[in-house]
């Protein structure tokens, strides 16, 4: 039976105060009530650990374990190694899980012998209003066994990840549920220093021990764009070089699988990695004088000197055209404007 099947929920957390109550309400709601929630506490100074502590006092459910400060991905790491789920999932202490059914959706699943599967995202507020209003529906209207899933997909097709790895949904945890025993026997750990990437390395290893994958078009998760702590919202200086670094791991598994439309996919977001930093520079709180800024835009944009966009779709192929052909100058400068063009958008 699908309830009997025990899901492990990680959610790391730092200073996570202003979001973390609902993110764990969201979890602890599902109908699928068969699961532990791990939360890790990653060295938090605010008032994390007293909300970690009222939860886990009134559901024993919830796993609270403590860590240094050391980042997500040490504190995955801890979490993975407490984890006795046959499936465990991974949500971000500022994202919530959308639909009160992805529990027991991904459970219903676990006959099947699938290794992997996806689920439906949103950025937009009003799907996450949506979904706290759908929490005063009756449990037993969970539409769950009425969820479409795809069939089976190998998850080593090329023309299966080529595609998640341009839209970049490969690219991240929260947007799927792993078969546990598949993270053990491919030994998958987040990289610990890696701040931007680690989820695509951990993703990389998982998929060369799985089979199989399928995709439910069930809208389960909300990923929040609004918080300013995010990693995504700093000017981190160390950016390019992790990027590039993880890019080149994704390369490497194109070219373990001799594959041409793999090695295209990585190489657009290669490129795309490449404007994303030349955009940075003009953060605000990026420190560098205009000469050296110019240094850095140039050294982004002989990292990634042309763009090879065959076998991918119209909208990589016309990026890639575009970026063949404008220099560094050019760049720096277009990201300038759309930069300027995102503060005022946020401004007003």
């Amino acid at each position: 039976m699908s309830n009997d099947v025990l899901i492990s929920v990680i959610v790391p957390v730092y200073n996570g105060e202003k979001y973390l109550a609902a993110c764990l309400r969201s979890i602890l709601t599902q109908c699928h009530d068969n699961l532990e929630l791990i939360v890790v506490d990653d060295g938090s100074t605010d008032a994390t650990p007293s909300i970690l502590e009222d939860f886990a006092c009134h559901d024993r459910r919830v796993i609270h374990l403590f860590t240094d400060h050391g980042g997500a991905a040490a504190a995955r790491n801890t979490a993975l190694a407490e984890a006795r789920g046959e499936w465990v999932m991974f949500v971000d202490a500022d994202d919530e899980m959308l639909s009160s059914c992805l529990l027991k959706a991904v459970s219903d699943l676990s006959a099947s012998g699938v290794d992997v599967v996806t689920f439906e995202t949103s950025s937009d507020p009003a799907d996450l209003v949506a979904a706290r209003s759908s929490e005063l529906l009756p449990r037993h209207r969970c539409v769950a066994d009425r969820t479409p899933c795809e069939q089976l997909r190998q998850v080593l097709d090329p023309g299966y990840l080529s595609s998640r790895i341009v839209d970049e949904s490969f690219n991240t945890v929260w947007n799927k549920a792993y078969r546990r025993k598949v993270v053990l026997q491919s030994n998958s750990q987040f990289q610990v220093g890696i701040h931007l990437g680690e989820d695509l390395l951990f993703n990389l290893d998982f998929a060369r021990a799985s089979t199989t994958g399928s995709h439910l078009s069930l809208l389960g998760y909300y990923y929040r764009r609004d918080n300013s702590t995010s990693v995504t919202k700093r000017f981190i200086p160390g950016k390019h070089d992790e990027l590039m670094l993880v890019n080149d791991a994704l390369r490497q598994f194109a070219s373990e699988l001799n594959s041409t439309v793999l090695e295209a996919a990585a190489d657009y977001i290669r490129a795309k990695n490449s404007v994303s930093s030349t955009r940075d520079l003009h953060h605000r709180q990026c420190p560098f004088p205009l000469r050296e800024k110019l240094a850095a835009a140039e050294h982004y944009r002989s990292s990634v000197a042309r763009v090879n966009s065959n076998g991918l779709g119209p909208v990589p192929r016309a990026f890639a055209a575009a970026y063949n052909l404008i220099g560094y100058r050019s760049l720096f400068l277009l990201t300038g404007l759309l930069a300027a063009v995102d503060r005022r958008k946020r401004a007003g």
